[in-house]
C-alpha cells in the first residue's frame, strides 16, 4: 500500500482546504476524490492501484466553488471520482458550471438529479455501481447511463455503496480501463449494456 502526505491548502477565498496526496509519477495528471464522508484509509489500497498516468488526491471539500478553487490551486484540469451522493451533487454542480475544470468525471453510487442533468455540460463519465450498493439501484444506474451521451456503466461483483474500499482491484481495474478508453471513438460510450472488468 501507498503512503499518503497530508497537505493543508489555502485557496484563494481564504479557506483552509485539507488534501490528502499519494505518490504520483513526474508529468501525472491528478485524480480527485471528492468524498466527504471518507478517510484516508479508506483510500489507501485502491490509490496504490491506480495507473502510473494519474496522481490520487482525496480533497476534504464542502462545495463545487472549493472544488474549483482547489482545481485552480493545481493549476490544470483534473479527473474527478466522487463517492456517495453528497459528492456526486457537488461534481456535477462543477460540471454544470466549469466544465472544463475537469477532463472526465467517475461517478460511484450516486446520482446525477434530472434538473442537474439538463444544466451539466456534456463530459466523459464513468458510473460505477457496486451490485451489492444499496445507494444506487441497477435500475436507476442503467437509466443514468441512458441519459449521460459519453458515459459508461460499470457495475463490480462483492461491492456494496464505496466500491474503492469495498474491491479496490476491481474498482481500479475499472478505473484503470475507463482511463485509457476515453482516446477510442465516442461509439465506446453508446452501448446500453453494464461493463463488468472482471469477466
Amino acid at each position: 500500500m501507498a503512503d499518503f502526505e497530508e497537505v493543508t491548502v489555502t485557496l484563494q477565498s481564504g479557506t483552509d482546504v485539507k488534501i490528502h496526496a499519494w505518490p504520483g509519477h513526474g508529468g501525472t495528471q491528478p485524480l480527485v476524490f471528492v468524498a466527504s464522508e471518507s478517510l484516508p484509509a479508506d483510500w489507501n489500497e485502491f490509490a496504490s492501484l491506480v495507473g502510473p498516468s494519474h496522481s490520487p488526491i482525496l480533497a476534504d471539500i464542502s462545495s463545487a466553488m472549493d472544488l474549483l478553487m482547489l482545481i485552480w490551486e493545481i493549476g490544470e484540469p483534473v479527473l474527478i471520482l466522487s463517492q456517495g451522493q453528497v459528492a456526486t451533487n457537488i461534481v456535477s454542480k462543477l460540471v454544470t458550471s466549469a466544465p472544463a475544470a475537469a477532463t472526465s468525471i467517475i461517478i460511484c453510487d450516486g446520482l446525477i438529479h434530472s434538473d442537474q442533468l439538463n444544466e451539466m455540460h456534456e463530459i466523459s463519465t464513468l458510473i460505477m455501481r457496486g451490485r451489492q450498493s444499496s445507494a444506487l439501484t441497477h435500475e436507476t444506474a442503467v437509466q443514468l447511463h441512458g441519459t449521460l451521451r459519453h458515459s459508461t456503466l460499470i457495475e463490480l461483483e462483492n461491492c456494496g455503496d464505496f466500491p474503492a474500499k469495498n474491491n479496490p482491484d476491481a474498482a481500479a481495474s475499472a478505473v484503470n480501463w475507463f482511463l485509457s478508453g476515453p482516446s477510442n471513438s465516442d461509439d465506446e460510450f453508446t452501448g446500453s449494456e453494464p461493463i463488468d472488468p472482471k469477466a
